[in-house]
């Protein structure tokens, strides 16, 4: 005789999957493995914006 998973039984697994995959996500979000970033170069940066501690 066959044995079938039963709903719940399926439910469990995808329930297990879905909170592994979760943590996987977490996990590579605030460890990517690339250390600290400075912000991308999009622009030119303009010496009448900054600081004037800067110019001290």
């Amino acid at each position: 005789m066959r044995r079938m998973i039963t709903a719940m039984t399926l439910f469990v697994i995808l329930l297990a999957v879905a909170a592994v995959s979760t943590f996987e996500v977490i996990r590579l979000v605030i460890h990517d493995g690339r250390g600290p970033q400075r912000p991308p170069a999009s622009h030119i940066e303009d010496s009448r914006f900054r600081s004037p501690a800067l110019f001290g």
